[in-house]
């Protein structure tokens, strides 16, 4: 039997995004299945089309199932329906405006409450934060909202518009957010906490303030829970990153083709949230586990081809 994986992003370019692909070929190796893999790198100009073309590749080589990060909620529509007019399951993170056999849903606005509530424990009411927003996802647009939200409810000021392009890192790696925090830096001269979206804009957001000899300045907290930025919380250059256990998510996104695809379940389009998590702070790092240990790692197979 086997599966197709649709990812966002090319392997390597985001270890979140990774980690939930690997999570799901551990779990589908448990039950002898093989994963194929095809990068649909959202930031290419040909994209969305490229997620689709991957999905009626998967129904020309007969694929038994499939899995699709949903980047924005029309994205591979035209491939999911050719692949479920052919009896093919395809199950999805995050849910889609057009029907799929399953989906996993991150409770992205929780996210962004709590992550407001932990960077409230440590500033003073009315303090000034700053956002990094995200690139238009389903998930980042969720999560930006809860953190408004949270920092509403905290009494906490956001400062500017995180849906403004100028602090929206679109690229969703450590150099975008590198070049999005030195515009909040450039436009906002003194700051009391900052928010970069995701954990590899808290990297890049690292190097803008060491470079603009601001590091130590504010207090930041992002997500993923990624092996850089809990090493970042060791080092105090973070406050923390709320760990959304990315690997449990690809292997609960594994549960669901078996339940489609092995046990032949019409699961009617249901929608499972994924675990919420909880904030990696200084004194947590010494217990907190690598996704490494947590499910085996292994080399993706690229392609369709036998």
């Amino acid at each position: 039997m086997r599966v197709l994986y649709v990812s966002p992003m090319e392997y390597g370019a985001n270890p979140a995004v990774d980690a939930v692909g690997q999570g799901l070929q551990s779990r589908l190796a448990e039950h002898g299945i093989e994963l194929r893999v095809i990068c649909a790198d959202f930031r290419d100009k040909d994209w969305p089309g490229t997620a689709d073309a991957a999905m009626l590749a998967g129904v020309e080589a007969g694929v038994d199932a499939m899995v699709v990060w949903v980047v924005t909620p029309d994205s591979a529509a035209v491939g999911a329906a050719a692949a479920m007019r052919q009896g093919i399951p395809v199950i999805t993170l995050e849910r889609p405006h057009y029907p799929v056999s399953a989906s996993i849903v991150y409770p992205n606005f929780n996210h962004g409450v709590y992550m407001a509530e932990h960077l409230a424990t440590l500033l003073p009411t009315g303090a000034d934060v700053a956002m990094i927003g995200g690139p238009g996802s389903v998930d980042d647009d969720e999560l930006v909202l809860g953190l408004q939200r949270g920092l509403r409810l905290a009494g906490l000021h956001l400062v500017n518009d995180p849906e403004d392009a100028r602090y929206k890192n679109v690229t969703d790696v450590a150099e975008g957010g590198r070049q999005k925090a030195l515009n909040v830096l450039a436009d906002f001269p003194r700051l009391d906490g900052l928010i970069p979206y995701n954990d590899e804009t808290m990297l890049g957001a690292v190097a803008a303030l060491r470079e603009t000899g601001r590091l130590g300045e504010v207090a930041m907290v992002s997500r993923n829970g990624t092996p850089a930025a809990v090493q970042a919380v060791r080092d105090g250059l973070s406050a923390g990153t709320w760990d959304v256990d990315v690997t449990g998510n690809g292997q609960q996104l594994a549960d669901l083709v078996i339940r489609a695809a092995v046990r032949q379940e019409d699961l009617g389009g249901l929608c499972i949230a994924g675990p919420i998590g909880h904030m990696i702070t200084p004194e947590r790092t010494a217990h907190w586990e690598p996704w490494e240990r947590r499910i085996p790692y292994q080399a993706f197979r690229l392609g369709l081809e036998l």
